[in-house]
């Protein structure tokens, strides 16, 4: 059904563009099962209408974390048939992990993958060599982040973001960031 879905669009967007129109195709909304909105919306501790959802795709995933383990977190190899997607809450983006029912759940902010990346690539390594400690939700004092740095100009304007530890190595790192994690710094590493 879905390969005949994404043909008509298809079909669609080619006679719009042949008869010169310049109409869009209407979005289609995949619909998640209610435990998994329901999941959602206490694990944010918001009402489900205050979550905006992005996207969602439905995935298979090969292990019982969803693909995103935690350090020292046991992942048993299985297949799950789950969703996986991007929601908006109070100004910040996050990404979620489902199974079907919305029993197993994941949610990390869009900053903790942006800090991920940014220690994974200072380090050389592939992302899956970093795993997340923990992450707390933050005001910052300021533009930078409570980090002033020569030569930087830092607006005292409270900046909400985050505090995130990452784990390589057995190094933590601690990264501070924005809510969208364009702004990641790393605050300072440890043995």
């Amino acid at each position: 059904m879905r390969k005949l879905i994404i043909a008509l669009l298809a079909f669609d967007l080619v006679l719009t563009a042949c008869n010169g129109q310049n109409s869009t195709p209407e979005r289609i909304r995949m619909e998640l099962p209610v435990g998994v909105v329901d999941s959602l919306s206490r694990n944010m501790k918001v009402e489900s209408d205050q979550i905006e959802f992005n996207t969602i795709t439905e995935l298979d995933y090969s292990d019982t974390c969803l693909g995103f383990p935690a350090v020292d977190e046991q992942c048993a190899q299985v297949l799950i048939k789950g969703y996986q997607g991007i929601i908006s809450v109070d100004g910040a983006q996050y990404e979620f992990r489902s199974d079907q029912s919305g029993e197993r759940l994941r949610i990390v902010p869009i900053a903790l993958k942006a800090a991920q990346s940014v220690l994974a690539n200072r380090l050389n390594v592939n992302p899956e060599f970093v795993r997340w400690v923990s992450i707390e939700k933050v005001d910052w004092p300021d533009s930078c982040l409570g980090l002033e740095q020569p030569g930087m100009n830092c607006n005292l304007v409270i900046t909400p973001g985050f505090r995130i530890l990452l784990e390589s190595g057995g190094i933590i790192f601690v990264f501070r960031t924005d809510l969208s994690g364009k702004q990641t710094v790393l605050e300072m590493f440890s043995d």
